[in-house]
């Protein structure tokens, strides 16, 4: 079954790249760039015009580094990028064949306990190699397959982990489950700076969870797994940066993205069922040395002309004046600012994209679609199983939900951010069939 499970994912999204003729072709976020300069020079950062390399941290490392593996000469491959995002689903498939296991086996349905946790297994890997954000991002040079697939493997760590604490002693106290955790959430941060915020909610579970001794223990050994990881990122950009950033430079641009002038106009004129139209927001972005884009007036003007880049501004302070650019937004308007969160949270769990140019209404529509089947899939089983599915083996996926939506009512926000947690969203909708059981003995 897990073979069958693996095949099918490799099919889908291998059709998928097979048949998309602009898959990998575009670079929006740069780690194309990146990974180039990494494999021609060994330094993590861009190559200028000359020829020079200068180290960033603009972007966080794991991603780039494994694309970089995958430029023999230097050179981007396709083949080799489709190679290694293939290789992700298929671990994907397999974190969420067994994941599903181990829920299956604690919601106890009689008419599942022969096979039936492998079949809903089975289930869940097609709705995770199906689903339109996932399958979307497969042909993207962009961080969101890499993602999904570390937060299934922590959700099948943490889902397994209870089951061992609940029927082994001996087990229990193993160094080896919490060491996996710790060592998944620590890549997992280094793909996405977002998820130290669920790193530390489960460290903080952990004791909850055993309250014990070896709770404690297993605590500390993920907090010192991705403590290190966090330490070692934050050395090499105080090192080559002078400054000891912990996550990028770029989350000022993304927090001042979802908290600007123009957008907080639009959000007040009542458009927030339309796409907003950035281009003013863009074009002052543009010229944000020309002016003071921490003052109301440096967005009220109306930019032509080509920006003048001050050279001499360090990533580090650009990415000061981008938050502190938001932050004076967010204090001229803190009653928009709240609707903003609110907005945010939406379209990070909205069912339907929105409707833009190019953006096929048919398509939207069938997207829309699979994902109100999806939620209404979670709310079944949720209702039907709500004695058992808050319980601790679940709490890996609730809080990764917690962590999402917190992070990104404040910072930009849209369908593609909850990606990582699509899988585990397959997991809870397929539970929806197992039948309700009694009270626990």
């Amino acid at each position: 079954m897990v073979l069958l499970a693996v095949g099918l994912t490799l099919l889908i999204r291998g059709l998928v790249i097979y048949f998309d003729s602009d898959a990998f072709a575009a670079d929006p976020d740069a780690y194309r760039v990146i990974a180039k300069t990494l494999r021609q020079s060994g330094v993590f950062g861009l190559t200028g015009a000359d020829g020079s390399t200068r180290a960033i941290a603009f972007r966080p490392p794991l991603y780039p580094w494994l694309l970089s593996i995958c430029m023999p000469g230097g050179q981007v491959s396709r083949l080799a990028v489709a190679g290694l995002h293939l290789v992700l689903a298929a671990l994907t498939a397999c974190f969420v064949f067994l994941a599903t296991r181990h829920f299956a086996a604690q919601l106890r349905a009689s008419s599942y306990r022969v096979g039936g946790g492998d079949r809903l297994g089975l289930a869940a890997v097609v709705l995770t190699a199906v689903d339109p954000i996932l399958l979307r991002q497969s042909v993207e040079v962009m961080t969101e397959t890499l993602a999904a697939t570390l937060a299934a493997a922590v959700v099948w760590l943490w889902s397994g982990w209870s089951a061992a604490a609940v029927t082994s002693t001996r087990r229990r106290g193993s160094i080896f489950i919490p060491l996996g955790i710790g060592v998944f959430l620590a890549l997992a941060y280094l793909c996405r700076p977002t998820f130290l915020v669920w790193a530390v909610l489960l460290v903080i579970a952990t004791p909850l969870r055993f309250q014990n001794r070896r709770g404690l223990q297993s605590a500390f050994v993920i907090a010192s797994v991705v403590a290190l990881a966090v330490g070692g990122w934050t050395w090499r950009n105080s090192r080559v940066l002078g400054h000891p950033v912990w996550a990028t430079t770029h989350g000022g641009y993304t927090l001042l993205l979802a908290n600007n002038e123009s957008f907080y106009r639009y959000l007040s004129d009542g458009q927030f069922g339309q796409a907003w139209d950035a281009t003013s927001f863009l074009n002052a972005y543009a010229h944000r040395y020309e002016g003071d884009p921490r003052e109301a007036a440096f967005w009220r003007r109306d930019w032509t002309g080509t920006p003048n880049y001050d050279a001499a501004v360090s990533e580090f302070d650009d990415d000061r004046l981008c938050y502190e650019s938001a932050v004076a937004t967010i204090k001229r308007h803190p009653s928009v600012f709240a609707w903003s969160m609110v907005v945010r949270v939406g379209r990070l769990w909205s069912p339907f994209p929105h409707a833009v140019a190019g953006r096929s209404t048919p398509a939207a529509l069938a997207v829309g679609s699979f994902y109100v089947a999806l939620s209404v899939g979670v709310i079944v089983t949720i209702v039907r199983h709500r004695r058992r599915v808050f319980g601790s083996r679940w709490w890996a996926v609730w809080l990764l939900a917690i962590t999402l939506t917190g992070v990104h009512a404040v910072y930009w926000s849209n369908l593609r951010m909850r990606a990582p947690i699509m899988p585990a969203i397959a997991i809870l909708a397929v539970c929806s069939v197992v039948g309700k059981q009694p009270a626990d003995d």
